[in-house]
């Protein structure tokens, strides 16, 4: 939950360039000290730099935050990167196979770091997602809803194909550490503000 709240402020602040954190909390809609939280991680990750505004009444200056100039160039870098490699993979003969099998092997890279285990490996791809800004929650054992798309700014071009992407992403995770439990399938907009993943439990392997 942390990223994506972090997240939610990065996005206030580039729509409003400066916010104080009493302003940031009413936008996001959290206590004043769960936003100087978040801001302190975001400052020491340098995405955010505070000002002190003078005041045009007596007492302490207007403490104000606003996106750091690099977080902008490192956004623009991103998606500059993304926008080739959604290209090329668009270009594939079988674009949507090409673009699940490289999340295939993303998730399956993620497993190996966080060296999931069969009895953890949907914990722990639900800590995945959170951590890559899906927002995921699990209101069922065999679903995980996905609540934010890190790559919304590319739907309208490549919907498809970033769906076959996190399609891959989830079954390479799941496979990688021997699940028990496999994706079933993933729908685009099962709701108005959230996407659906389905698991379903691996048949038993013959001589089983």
């Amino acid at each position: 939950m942390g990223r994506t709240r972090r997240a939610e402020i990065l996005r206030v602040l580039r729509e409003r360039t400066t916010a104080t954190a009493a302003e940031l909390a009413d936008a996001v809609g959290v206590h004043p000290n769960t936003i100087r939280f978040h801001l302190r991680i975001l400052e020491r990750s340098g995405d955010v730099v505070r000002e002190q505004v003078p005041s045009r009444t007596p007492g302490r200056p207007e403490l104000r935050f606003r996106l750091s100039p690099s977080h902008g160039s490192t956004e623009l870098r991103a998606d500059l990167l993304a926008r080739i490699l959604l290209n090329r993979i668009a270009a594939a003969a079988d674009s949507e196979r090409e673009a699940e099998s490289a999340g295939r092997q993303w998730g399956s890279g993620a497993a190996a770091t966080a060296g999931a285990s069969a009895a953890d490996a949907v914990e722990g791809l639900v800590d995945t997602l959170e951590a890559t800004g899906f927002a995921p929650t699990c209101s069922e054992a065999d679903m995980i809803e996905l609540h934010n798309c890190p790559l919304r700014e590319f739907l309208a071009t490549h919907g498809r194909l970033v769906c076959s992407i996190h399609r891959g992403l989830m079954s390479g995770y799941l496979d990688a550490a021997e699940s028990s439990s496999a994706v079933e399938s993933l729908e685009p907009f099962a709701t108005a503000s959230s996407c659906r993943a389905r698991l379903r439990r691996r048949a038993p392997a013959a001589g089983n």
